[in-house]
């Protein structure tokens, strides 16, 4: 039965040499899910004056090996998070929502973190966000929580350098 086509249950599976392949389970977020999450952490981050909309995007929107982005604006109180599609995550799909809150809280805090002075390394700076962002999950989700990044000490490098740029990341 090669060629043959079936169409269950809104999954369309291909039939080849008589074996049935199944199609890797994909996660299901919605934009209101997203908003969701983004909402229930602005409020919990006291970031209340913020006009801050998030968006799901394919991975070409994103710079390489990142799962989101923050962009803002300071003088108008107004910001944009993009998150990772689900299509094009490379993880189980039961995941995925998890991971996608989880840029949400990363770039909500790193929007948190704006209002300091900028040293110039941005290292320094993923590794404390990284580090609140499991600390504030974990808060969240109990003691079985299994935190993604390790709690390693955080390394400052010497050279101190001014940037001026609003834009954020979370990297794979």
């Amino acid at each position: 039965m090669a060629g043959v086509t079936k169409f269950a249950a809104g999954v369309l599976v291909l039939a080849s040499c008589g074996c049935w392949a199944a199609p890797r389970p994909q996660a299901q977020v919605t934009q209101t899910q997203v908003d969701s999450w983004l909402r229930l952490w602005q409020g919990r981050l006291a970031l209340d004056e913020w006009q801050i909309e998030a968006h799901i995007v394919r991975q070409s929107d994103l710079n390489a090996d990142t799962l989101g982005n923050l962009k803002w604006n300071a003088r108008s109180h107004t910001a944009a998070i993009k998150v990772l599609d689900p299509r094009d995550y490379d993880m189980p799909a039961a995941q995925i929502p998890a991971d996608i809150e989880r840029t949400v809280v990363h770039e909500l805090i790193h929007l948190e973190l704006s209002v300091l002075p900028r040293n110039g390394s941005k290292r320094v700076e993923e590794q404390v966000v990284n580090r609140m962002t499991e600390a504030l999950l974990g808060l969240d989700r109990g003691d079985n929580y299994a935190a993604r990044v390790a709690a390693g000490p955080v390394q400052p490098k010497i050279k101190p350098v001014m940037i001026a740029n609003d834009t954020a990341a979370r990297s794979k």
